[in-house]
């Protein structure tokens, strides 16, 4: 009886042997691997044949292996194998071959293509059939230009291409021709042998993907190079009728494309919240089979996928997206610096089912994440929180009434004003301080705030260390009482000048807070720069002062 998962080491004169029939699957990605890529493979193999001093011996007489990595199949007790992950290397190892083929001579040439084809039978009425079949926009080209014997001399960097794997596929080729010009004609001769008998692949297979998703589990942590969302795409497109697939296949590639790999994959997770309105756990087989018990694949497409791309798409790109809504951009600018995004999925939730209201929405979120940012709340209450909103919402519960679960409890409430008062400085992490001053300065400003900066630090007036003998110490009698406090403290767009934050207020004013033409980049900053001197007095308006603004800004007025 076959097992579930099965992995072995293989010699590439098996991979590419009778015992294999590999399709890239039309949900998989396109071939993209460069001549950067494709290069660095073969060097790797002309190292081997070199360090191990090849040409001077027999092949047999080598007893150390070169692994070329895994491939990972969907495979039954047939040669039909379905590739889920690995079809870099087995299309680059294909071209590799074909140059190899039609580069050398007859007596290579025929047992090269025997990796290549499998040979069919005239007596018995059966067809050649290429061992490796890509995805179908491009695998007439491949065929053509690539396994056809004698293809690759008719490739040239004039050859016709329709898509982005097309031109890879012919570079590499063209590239792989000019490199074994350079060779000499020994290791020309040597590297078909070497590649059929002394390179590795480890091969794993599963009969289904269900167990594709405990290969995903188990070999996503040692670098391979597949996410959640490629067995997604399998088992979506898979349950959309074949005639359609093409179709369905292109719009998904389109949102991975417009996201990004990494955005993308989190795009899912935003998804599987606003459906399943909990917190996610580790079977996301389990996960993914619930949700699709209740939909199929092109509902899936049409109805989640593209509209909830095109919604995360406004919150990750807001300037682009609201170019002429300032405030909107300003209070998604903020969103942005929250130190996690779990607050997507609520926001995505909200614009996808109301037209109205978007702003004070937004505003009232920012208020629930960044006190819970204050209050350093964890991932599983941030969950379990965010899990009721969307329930709620779901519901028709309205999210601004003071019974909402997007409401901060009095008690937090409290907590949050009491770190507020205290030594900011050391009780809030960077991230978080950075974020309540960022949210201060939003404040000062009527315009659109400019928070986008590769570098944003939060630096003191009064110094954390005055020097004996400055003027500092004529004001202060007891630094430590208002150093860390949040009236203290400032942001600039530049790394922390050591020398420069002890200096004396005046000079630390000219030569540090300010810009080259006197103006810094936040009016939290500037307002410091209007002060003609830092006393107590003046630090102790401004605490005041900017807690007032937060306490209107997140409702703590009465706290």
């Amino acid at each position: 009886m076959k097992t579930t998962l099965s992995a072995q080491e293989t010699p590439l004169h098996k991979v590419f042997s009778d015992d294999y029939l590999f399709t890239i699957p039309s949900v998989q990605r396109p071939y993209s691997w460069t001549i950067e890529e494709a290069g660095e493979l073969l060097e790797d193999l002309l190292e081997f044949i070199s360090h191990h001093k090849i040409i001077e011996k027999n092949l047999n007489d080598i007893n150390e292996p070169y692994f070329l990595g895994s491939i990972v199949l969907i495979k039954n007790d047939g040669p039909q194998s379905e590739v889920l992950d690995g079809q870099q290397r087995l299309t680059t190892l294909t071209i590799l071959l074909a140059v190899l083929r039609d580069y050398l001579s007859e007596e290579y040439a025929a047992e090269i293509d025997d990796m290549i084809v499998q040979k069919g039978s005239k007596i018995r009425g059966i067809n050649d059939t290429y061992r490796l079949r890509l995805r179908n926009r491009d695998n007439d080209f491949f065929k053509k230009y690539i396994q056809e014997k004698g293809a690759v001399q008719n490739i040239n960097k004039n050859t016709p291409v329709k898509t982005d794997s097309q031109k890879a596929i012919r570079d590499n080729a063209i590239y792989y021709m000019n490199r074994l010009n350079d060779l000499d004609e020994e290791i020309v001769n040597m590297l078909p042998g070497v590649i059929a008998t002394l390179c590795y692949i480890v091969v794993v297979s599963t009969p289904n993907f269900d167990s594709a998703f405990r290969i995903f589990t188990v070999l996503n942590d040692r670098g391979l190079d597949l996410m959640s969302s490629d067995i997604l795409k399998a088992r979506v497109i898979g349950d959309i009728p074949k005639n359609e697939q093409d179709q369905y296949t292109n719009k998904w590639e389109e949102v991975e494309i417009s996201l990004g790999r990494d955005k993308f994959n989190r795009l899912f997770e935003h998804i599987r919240m606003i459906l399943q309105k909990r917190k996610g756990n580790a079977n996301s087989k389990d996960e993914y089979n619930e949700i699709f018990s209740e939909i199929n694949g092109k509902r899936f497409i049409d109805e989640i996928l593209l509209p909830y791309s095109e919604l995360y798409l406004k919150l990750a790109n807001y300037r682009s997206y609201y170019s002429g809504n300032p405030q909107l951009i300003k209070i998604l600018s903020l969103l942005n610096w929250i130190d996690n995004t779990d607050w997507y999925p609520v926001a995505m939730f909200y614009m996808h089912n109301h037209t109205d209201n978007l702003e004070e929405f937004l505003y009232r979120l920012e208020a629930f994440a960044g006190m819970s940012m204050v209050l350093r709340k964890n991932f599983n209450w941030r969950q379990s929180r965010y899990s009721q909103i969307l329930k709620e919402m779901d519901r028709g519960v309205d999210v601004f009434s003071s019974s909402s679960a997007l409401e901060v409890t009095h008690e937090d409430k409290k907590e949050v004003l009491r770190k507020l008062n205290s030594d900011v400085y050391i009780e809030l992490k960077d991230t978080v301080r950075r974020y309540v001053l960022l949210r201060l300065d939003s404040l000062l400003t009527t315009g659109q705030p400019f928070y986008d900066h590769a570098v944003i630090t939060v630096e003191h007036v009064l110094p954390q260390t005055p020097k004996e003998g400055s003027k500092w110490l004529e004001y202060f009698d007891d630094p430590s009482q208002y150093v860390h406090k949040l009236g203290n403290l400032v942001l600039l767009t530049r790394v922390k000048n050591s020398q420069a934050r002890n200096y004396d207020f005046q000079k630390k004013k000219e030569s540090y807070f300010q810009t080259k033409n006197g103006v810094n980049t936040f009016a939290l900053t500037n307002q410091v720069i209007q002060e003609k001197e830092w006393t107590p007095q003046v630090l102790e308006v401004r605490q005041e002062q900017l807690l007032n603004l937060l306490k209107n800004a997140w409702g703590l007025k009465n706290f």
